[in-house]
């Protein structure tokens, strides 16, 4: 299983062309994933992160791809990112970035599509004669994580209105509320989502095919053996997200959406007892009185609000709910596009730092 952090290590210098594994100590990852025995770094959460810094002439990278649907946002010292889109079966390419200097060129890698898109094997770095890995920049100390659906997934979040591309190419992780709010926060996050799924079941009422208690557990999300160690990553602010699959096929019974969900929040606290968690609605739901839409959202903030009086009574003081205004998407879909996930960003800042004091 991996875990976040950097390596502070000397640099690497090769006089001929040399291997390096995804799981090297001057090859820093952040999010979840899960190493193979041969080093690589097998990638299904989306908002991953790799990140390295070379100098001298550019290495090549290698991944595995499961689908022509991994993408990646490629960004080298914070140039505005370019999409990398691997084809399916083994992929190498060079760097287009050319020959760094002696402090080095900064690579970040980020995964912009989610586990039911593909899943993605960083395999690691050829690095030619000449080239240098330096120690990476190490991640901000303050740790976040959002569980979710497609919304918390970045799912269509580069459509441009009145444009309609709903494809792989217009999901994009970085942009979600939660790679937002790491930026304004400095913090490290880690995406653990999954379009489609919910607390006790998914989009089409299914409660077989991986709901959030259970892929919470994973370190790569549809394959059960792949089992998180959670001492791994301690984050200091836990923000929940979910409901809107669990409520698409009408309202479950109340008592026992409460329970599965107060169940799983539960089991959160149990595993990282120091974190604040946030407790937030669906920004797809409408607020249009007596509608459907403002049907389930009564629903599921009478759900949050009930669990989290009780936690309270219990002594759980570092829980809150966080309430978020309908983010209405586009004409042609309903997910929210990149401006209005920085919407929901704001809308969750003030709990987090009040939770915090940050």
């Amino acid at each position: 299983m991996a875990t976040t952090g950097s390596a502070a290590a000397d640099s690497t210098t090769l006089t001929s062309h040399t291997a390096v594994a995804a799981r090297d100590p001057l090859v820093a990852i952040m999010g979840r994933v899960a190493f193979t025995p041969e080093g690589g770094a097998q990638m299904g959460f989306p908002g991953s992160v790799i990140r390295f810094v070379y100098r001298g002439e550019a290495p090549s990278l290698r991944f595995a791809a499961a689908s022509d649907d991994c993408l990646f946002n490629l960004a080298i010292n914070g140039w505005d990112p370019a999409i990398i889109r691997l084809k399916k079966g083994e992929n190498t390419f060079a760097l287009p970035s050319g020959v760094a200097p002696e402090s080095g060129y900064v690579v970040e890698l980020t995964r912009r599509t989610e586990a039911w898109q593909g899943l993605a094997t960083f395999h690691g770095l050829d690095l030619p004669a000449g080239c240098a890995l330096l120690p990476p920049p190490a991640w901000p100390e303050r740790r976040l994580m959002f569980i979710g659906d497609s919304m918390t997934c970045g799912q269509y979040a580069d459509r441009l209105p009145p444009d309609n591309d709903a494809t792989a190419r217009t999901s994009n992780a970085a942009r979600s509320f939660g790679m937002v709010l790491g930026r304004w926060l400095g913090a490290q996050v880690h995406l653990v989502s999954y379009g489609g799924r919910g607390v006790m079941r998914d989009w089409e009422g299914k409660t077989d095919t991986g709901t959030a208690p259970e892929f919470f557990e994973r370190a790569l999300p549809d394959d059960a053996a792949s089992r998180w160690d959670h001492a791994s990553y301690a984050p200091d602010v836990v923000v929940i997200c979910l409901g809107q699959n669990d409520l698409s096929q009408g309202l479950p019974h109340e008592g026992t959406f409460l329970k599965a969900y107060a169940d799983f929040v539960a089991r959160i606290r149990d595993v990282h007892p120091q974190a604040a968690i946030v407790l937030t609605e669906s920004a797809m739901h409408g607020e249009r009185p007596g509608s459907e839409d403002a049907k389930r959202r009564d629903f599921l903030r009478a759900t949050i609000e009930s669990l989290i009086v009780r936690r309270r009574a219990a002594g759980d003081t570092r829980i809150a709910f966080a309430a978020v205004r309908k983010a209405p998407g586009t004409v042609h879909d309903s997910h929210p596009v990149a401006f209005q996930h920085e919407q929901i960003a704001e809308q969750l800042l003030g709990p987090i730092k009040q939770l915090t004091g940050w």
